[in-house]
């Protein structure tokens, strides 16, 4: 049964009511305490009225304007010979082993609100990180372990990051006139190794290039 359906006369895990009176679930009726009339009419303690309407146990049985004289009565008699002499038999070792699994049972209301709580705290877990690109420094919003902003900086952050040949010296040979396969030669590699190493390197400072001059923004793939 779920918070909100009906429960004999009244919602199961809500109390209903005024200010002066609230319904009992068992027969409708309307009282200022619900925990004395189920006693005394249906033969329920409070815990099991409790259970059986799927009410909360912190929720008190009586009508909210009972329960604010039962309240400030209370408060009155503190420090009085009576409350010392209550304080003075308190054993909180026997209060402790008379609860039961029954005693921290979430119910109706209770059961809302934790399932509530539980949403939220899993919408703020999946709030975007924010952090700064490791290449031009700009904010990250998104999700966790992205290190760069953009596929350009991605593919720049690649390649500084990878084992590389010397394909600057490759660039300057070539560049210079000799072929690819005399380099090859040269260094013990094919040529086809060293024309992708120097386009490669010809890419990444082109990348560097487009940095510098417009950011990190979409950058057209087959612009080189």
């Amino acid at each position: 049964m779920q918070p909100g359906d009906r429960s004999g006369f009244g919602r199961y895990g809500y109390l209903d009511g005024d200010d002066e009176r609230v319904m009992c679930h068992e027969c409708g009726k309307m009282c200022a305490s619900v925990a004395a009339h189920a006693n005394l009419a249906h033969g329920l303690s409070a815990n099991e009225y409790r259970q059986a309407h799927g009410l909360p146990q912190r929720v008190a049985l009586v009508a909210p304007k009972m329960s604010r004289r039962m309240s400030e009565s209370a408060k009155s008699r503190v420090g009085s010979e009576g409350w010392d002499r209550m304080v003075a038999k308190r054993d909180p070792t026997a209060a402790s082993h008379a609860r039961t699994p029954e005693t921290f049972k979430r119910r109706g209301i209770d059961v809302e609100s934790q399932r509530e709580r539980a949403k939220n705290h899993i919408k703020g877990a999946r709030k975007p990180v924010t952090r700064r690109c490791r290449v031009c420094g700009a904010l990250i919003h998104g999700r966790k372990g992205l290190k760069t902003c953009s596929p350009l900086c991605q593919r720049i952050s690649g390649y500084e990051g990878m084992k590389r040949a010397p394909a600057e010296k490759w660039a300057e040979l070539h560049d210079a006139g000799e072929s690819w396969s005399a380099i090859g030669r040269l260094y013990g590699v094919s040529h086809t190794a060293v024309r992708v190493a120097v386009t490669t390197y010809r890419r990444y400072l082109s990348d560097r290039e487009y940095l510098a001059a417009h950011g990190p923004g979409d950058v057209p793939e087959k612009r080189h």
